[in-house]
């Protein structure tokens, strides 16, 4: 069994076969159904042609051809809320289903890509940083906001007021104060949204996708329906609706090799993980180690932390699990850990990654 403090991310996949005459029934996962199953690939945007921030920005080139890719081979694009639903209701994700989203609400966005977005007739969410839309040059105004909302596939939602790393708690600050510090920022930024849009948000991304276990449950207090990282994976029936991942299309990952190996990409069920996910609790952390649903149909698993690289783990077969000693002390203050492997039944890679902070 797994030491120490654990988190579960799904139920675990069970596969019954039943015999009738000379037929095979099988009845299995999503995630096992291969080619005909579906998963959720959600794209993170930021800025729009704008060369001078190359690591936040896409070309309107880009873009355009990202989108023309989605309609010419027939992707399910859908909105956030209908996504969501899927998760929240364990419903099966349709096959070749996309979301589009764009954080912090630069004007760049407006000018270059919503005129593209009605073009091909995609929806999309944008995430606002409350602080600047209204307010600042480089962000939208309250016009361009309502102007928007006109458009019935597009839906906005929060990105906290201030912009902070609010999962990394400040030095020397107590763990009310803290609390309290998360909590005001949120409500500050729902004040301001509702100002400027007359309703409350009920979708959020984290500031830089960082996140904690803190964090997530002050959302869920104030009535978040799901929140939304950068940790670049896919999005299947078991993911947690608090910690959606999304592929951040920036940068060289605005390319169509990079687009078109992400959608191609599976999510991987990691049931439970340790460490946990959020503020670490003991550096070194001794091992990194994932459950994972299922393991028998995947090879070449692969365990990935941000500041050491890839790590060929052990596996254990029976367990489902997979395992690598970490015994030297971490010095990063943000690590990624990846979960990797190969689905043999359908030749596609399946990925998680979730973040570890130090305290």
């Amino acid at each position: 069994m797994f030491g120490g403090s654990t988190t579960s991310f799904g139920a675990r996949i069970l596969r019954f076969t039943i015999p009738v005459a000379l037929i095979l029934l099988t009845f299995i996962s999503p995630l096992a159904a291969g080619a005909e199953s579906g998963y959720a690939t959600v794209f993170l945007y930021h800025k729009f042609n704008e060369p001078v921030s190359p690591s936040t920005s896409i070309s309107t080139e880009e873009f355009e051809a990202q989108l023309r890719y989605l309609k010419d081979n027939r992707y399910n694009v859908i909105g956030l809320p209908e996504l969501v639903s899927l998760i929240k209701d364990k419903a099966e994700i349709p096959p070749k289903t996309v979301a589009l989203t764009i954080d912090d609400g630069y004007r760049s966005f407006y000018s270059h890509a919503f005129p593209l977005l009605r073009k091909y007739g995609f929806p999309f969410t944008v995430f606002l940083y409350m602080e600047a839309v209204g307010r600042y040059p480089d962000y939208m105004t309250a016009d361009e906001l309502a102007d928007i909302m006109k458009y019935d596939k597009a839906t906005l939602g929060n990105h906290s007021y201030s912009h902070q790393r609010l999962a990394r708690p400040p030095e020397g600050m107590t763990r009310e104060d803290y609390l309290q510090l998360i909590e005001d920022d949120l409500a500050r930024s729902e004040k301001r949204f509702g100002k400027l849009l007359g309703y409350r948000p009920a979708l959020y991304a984290f500031p830089y996708g960082e996140y904690n276990k803190e964090y997530v449950e002050m959302l869920k207090k104030h009535g978040y329906s799901a929140a939304f990282t950068q940790d670049p994976a896919a999005i299947g029936v078991f993911s947690d609706p608090y910690l959606l991942p999304r592929y951040a299309s920036v940068g060289s990952w605005a390319k169509m090799e990079k687009f078109t190996e992400f959608l191609s990409t599976e999510p991987l069920d990691v049931e439970i993980m340790y460490p946990p996910y959020g503020l670490l609790d003991e550096n070194p952390p001794g091992r990194i180690e994932g459950r994972i649903a299922n393991l028998g149909i995947y090879r070449n698993p692969g365990i990935y932390v941000s500041e050491l690289g890839w790590i060929r783990p052990e596996i254990n077969p029976e367990r489902e699990t997979i395992r690598a000693g970490v015994e030297q002390r971490l010095k990063r203050e943000v690590n990624r850990i990846g979960f990797t492997a190969v689905n043999a039944e359908t030749g596609r890679k399946a990925t998680f990654f979730y973040m570890i902070i130090l305290r």
